[in-house]
């Protein structure tokens, strides 16, 4: 596949691991909510079935928000 990319001009240039993903999102402030394979996502957002999607399992779609500030005694 990434061969297929590069020939293409699309480098594969970024991605995660799903387990190393919780800990890159908390260093940068977020919390990880939900992380959707891509069934999952395809069920979810496309009402396809399993057996009707086409494409590769191992894409995901992350979803993450803004974690709350811990109160410090300076901001009391």
């Amino acid at each position: 596949m990434i061969r297929h990319l590069q020939r293409a001009g699309e480098p594969w240039t970024f991605g995660f691991y799903p387990t190393e993903l919780p800990s890159y999102l908390h260093a940068r402030g977020l919390e990880l909510k939900q992380d959707l394979g891509a069934t999952e996502y395809g069920a979810l957002c496309m009402g396809a079935s399993k057996d009707k999607m086409k494409g590769y399992e191992f894409y995901h779609v992350a979803i993450a928000e803004v974690r709350k500030q811990e109160e410090t005694s300076c901001q009391r």
